[in-house]
């Protein structure tokens, strides 16, 4: 009987701290998150966002400043349920994209180390990160490429430690889809 009492003590520790964490995730990205000055590349994406939620002719238009589309395509999609506030909804995209990374980053420690006191204090690191912090409130393509990289990074380990044929695919969809936000998600491919 001992032992689940243990176990139950080990959960709720771990439910408390992934809790937390995301938490002041959030407190750290949300807080007025529209505060800050539109940045012109912000204001350009956003705009793009919106011609392209408006009509399917233009789903594509990043495309006519040879950038890739996946990041206003997840705009996009955002805008057609918030409609009051085009630049928190740009900035909303890049929070989210950070709570992917956040996990990603989490996992990655995991499975390197084994050891879920490593992957908090990584988690935690990647939380108050001042770089992390400040890309992760603009309406930037930076936050999807860490959240594509470090997915990438994961998968690829689980690869090379386990040959699965669904692990392969995954990672091939996550690297096609990091190149589909930006031309640095190649790098995820040459890393392998």
């Amino acid at each position: 009987n001992e032992p689940m009492v243990y176990n139950k003590k080990r959960v709720f520790l771990f439910v408390f701290l992934a809790l937390l964490v995301l938490v002041v995730y959030a407190l750290t990205r949300l807080t007025y998150l529209t505060s800050l000055p539109i940045f012109t590349d912000e204001a350009i994406y956003i705009r793009w966002s919106q011609i392209g939620a408006q009509d399917a002719n233009w789903r594509f238009i990043s495309l006519t400043d040879g950038k890739q589309p996946m990041f206003t395509w997840i705009m996009m999609i955002l805008l057609r349920f918030v409609h009051s506030d085009p630049l928190f909804v740009g900035r909303l995209t890049s929070v989210l994209s950070g709570v992917g990374t956040l996990l990603g980053v989490w996992a990655v420690a995991y499975v390197l180390f084994s050891s879920t006191r490593v992957a908090f204090v990584a988690s935690v690191l990647y939380v108050l990160s001042p770089f992390t912090v400040f890309y992760d409130r603009m309406a930037l393509y930076d936050s999807m490429v860490s959240m594509f990289s470090v997915w990438n990074l994961y998968l690829a380990i689980a690869l090379v430690r386990k040959l699965r044929l669904d692990t392969a695919l995954l990672l091939g969809l996550l690297l096609g889809a990091g190149m589909l936000n930006k031309s640095s998600g190649f790098l995820s491919l040459y890393l392998l």
